[in-house]
């Protein structure tokens, strides 16, 4: 394959990814935060928390360090120069699709919370636990610390990340391997700061987008070269980590496995180009990712979730395995719907909140 193919060919592998990986953020937020031990067993409970735990808790984090890894790409692959004036464009850019999205899903959730408990009080019932929580919070916890709209980490991170951007252009430039290796190391020591917008997820994965990006690597071809080998590793690693689900090692595995995982995912990609009808399809989809990604936790997904908690199904662990892999195609479909009734009706909404993806 030519160069001039892997290039086209790569813009098109990110593009149909973008919505099999929001896919995946939808099904990570079908559990909480808290990982469950796994037993060696075929008891019916035990493989529900196998199965959920492999796919929220660990397939799932595919999805973010994707993302950044493109944003770190795409941010520096056309720039062929450092200087004052494309750092002020590339700032002024993000604005727009970065900063006032960001503002409006968390504003959004706020007036969300109020209108909820506004309709709540009238019925004499109580106040939700959402309420409770922002009636207590500040204003810096719900606009950044949290944020609110707690998917929305990823968008505060990439924020600091893109103001960040010199520093990452004369780091590697400078430094090059040796630089990317290191926060590396950092990044598989899982230190953490606690500062936001500074996690070691961001700064690894959009600074490795930003190193191939900066020296004009194909992210493609590389996954090409290695995809059969990385599948092989990211199998072993997926196993050792969930072998050690909820104790202290599983982080460190995690991350190991999400190295090896994301060359996968990128391979997975390219031989999804092959199938031009998918290609297509999920290609037509990814526009929707970003509404999709602002709106599932405002109380859609929780709403379904709560649905199925009362329901026959919640009686067995079959019935909340079923639900399980139900629920997220629900919730997405219903936000489709809404998408497609703002793109119909309030277009320019739409693209503010988007940020005219």
């Amino acid at each position: 394959m030519r160069n001039i193919d892997f290039i086209k060919t790569q813009s098109q592998v990110v593009e149909l990814l973008r919505f099999p990986l929001i896919v995946l953020v939808v099904f990570v937020h079908m559990l909480p935060f808290e990982q469950k031990t796994l037993y060696p067993n075929l008891e019916i409970n035990n493989v529900y928390n196998i199965i959920t735990e492999v796919i929220s808790h660990h397939l799932g984090r595919l999805a973010v360090p994707c993302f950044f890894l493109f944003s770190g790409y795409f941010f520096f692959y056309k720039i062929t120069d450092w200087n004052t004036n494309v750092y002020a464009s590339q700032l002024k850019k993000r604005i727009k699709s970065l900063l006032i999205p960001y503002l409006s899903w968390n504003v959004i959730y706020v007036v969300a919370i109020y209108l909820k408990n506004l309709l709540f009080q009238l019925l004499d019932e109580n106040f939700d636990d959402n309420y409770i929580g922002l009636s207590s919070s500040s204003i810096y916890e719900i606009l950044w610390g949290g944020p609110l709209n707690f998917p929305l980490w990823y968008l505060r991170d990439l924020i600091v990340m893109t103001i960040l951007t010199p520093l990452f252009y004369y780091y590697f430039k400078y430094t090059k391997v040796v630089g990317l290796l290191l926060i590396l190391i950092i990044y598989l020591c899982a230190f953490e700061s606690g500062v936001p917008g500074l996690s070691t997820t961001a700064i690894f994965y959009f600074g490795l987008g930003a190193f191939m990006g900066q020296f004009k690597y194909n992210m493609l071809n590389f996954a090409i070269s290695y995809g059969n080998s990385a599948l092989i590793l990211a199998i072993i690693a997926l196993g050792i980590t969930t072998y050690y689900t909820a104790s202290e090692i599983n982080e460190y595995w995690v991350r190991v496995f999400l190295i090896f995982g994301i060359i996968v995912v990128l391979f997975v990609g390219y031989q999804c180009t092959k199938y031009t009808s998918l290609k297509n399809k999920l290609i037509s989809l990814a526009p929707t990712v970003f509404f999709i990604y602002g709106l599932h936790l405002i109380y859609i997904l929780g709403w379904f979730k709560g649905g199925l908690a009362k329901s026959f199904l919640a009686s067995s662990a079959w019935g909340m395995l079923l639900g399980y892999f139900v629920i997220p195609p629900l919730c997405i479909g219903l936000i489709l719907i809404l998408y497609e009734l703002m793109k119909r009706f309030l277009p320019k909404t739409l693209n503010i909140i988007t940020g005219n993806r």
